[in-house]
């Protein structure tokens, strides 16, 4: 209660407290907490209790834990729970044993770690001829008596792909034909699933599903986009336009970053998410000249 614990057991909850939305796919990751020993000067002495301060001692059941979120992960899941078992450790005397616990800051892009280190006193009793640990207190770096939790956040991005017809022979009631792939990797698996959003000239609004590894076609007129707003950061996509440089048309695309500036997007090319949102223009202009002669 508190950050107090009775016992020998310190448990460390891990949470993504802003993750609500069962539509945002959870990465393929895993987190480690470590524990290690805390230098304490000679001589410090807890006011309170009178025993003398000392540099915790490492021993079995003080090892690294970890926990694992997969794509299956929702936000059901957010909560897990791991123990540090002080129970096996070898204390020489009385006292407590100061030890400071944190999380390793790992490369998982568009995840934010927690870098709290959380101090821990063990206060080790005398019973039967043996030093044990009687009870365990956790406290922030406010020195606040807290149960140890370690929040970590992870953010989506946004890809829209839009539809401009030019030219004095531009047909803007012509649907082209597009295709999306999003490339899995190691942190979102192929046949894992993410939302679409179609939005046609009169601003309707399709809803689908856009499976990872597979390509996804849809058709676009001018004036209408499809939107991703749910969209891993880390994941590679292609943007393809079939019908390309066809039936008189020229083709061009580009792509915003941001707020950033336009700059030219080569269809079906390779292009990883991360924080900004990308914006992709698909332009077909098609002119007639007048016929002489």
């Amino acid at each position: 209660e508190g950050g107090v614990s009775t016992g020998s057991i310190l448990n460390v909850k891990k949470t993504f407290s802003s993750y609500n939305d069962i539509e945002v796919l959870m990465p393929n990751a895993t987190f480690t907490f470590k524990i290690q020993a805390d230098t304490v000067k000679n001589g410090e002495k807890d006011k309170k209790s009178g025993l003398d301060i000392k540099t915790g001692i490492m021993g079995e059941g003080l090892v690294d834990q970890i926990v694992t979120y997969t794509n299956d992960s929702k936000p059901v899941d957010k909560e897990k729970n791991v123990n540090f078992d002080f129970s096996k450790v070898e204390f020489p005397n009385v006292g407590i044993y100061r030890y400071k616990v944190s999380e390793e800051k790992g490369n998982v892009a568009g995840v934010r770690y927690d870098d709290k280190t959380w101090t821990v006193d063990v206060y080790v009793v005398s019973e039967n001829g043996n030093f044990i640990p009687k009870y365990i207190i956790s406290t922030t770096t406010e020195n606040d008596k807290k149960p140890i939790v370690f929040d970590n956040e992870f953010t989506t991005t946004s890809l829209i792909v839009k539809k401009q017809v030019l030219g004095n022979s531009g047909d803007k009631t012509e649907g082209f034909d597009f295709t999306l792939l999003l490339k899995e990797n190691s942190l979102f698996e192929k046949g894992k699933q993410v939302s679409l959003i179609k939005i046609t000239s009169d601003q309707k609004e399709e809803k689908v599903k856009v499976t990872i590894g597979e390509k996804y076609d849809f058709k676009l007129k001018d004036g209408e986009q499809v939107k991703l707003d749910k969209l891993p950061i880390g994941i590679n996509y292609q943007v393809n336009e079939k019908d390309a440089n066809t039936n008189g048309y020229t083709t061009t695309a580009a792509i915003l970053e941001g707020n950033g500036t336009s700059q030219p997007y080569t269809l079906d090319s390779l292009k990883e998410t991360d924080l900004s949102i990308d914006t992709i223009t698909v332009t077909n202009k098609r002119d007639t000249q007048v016929p002489t002669g």
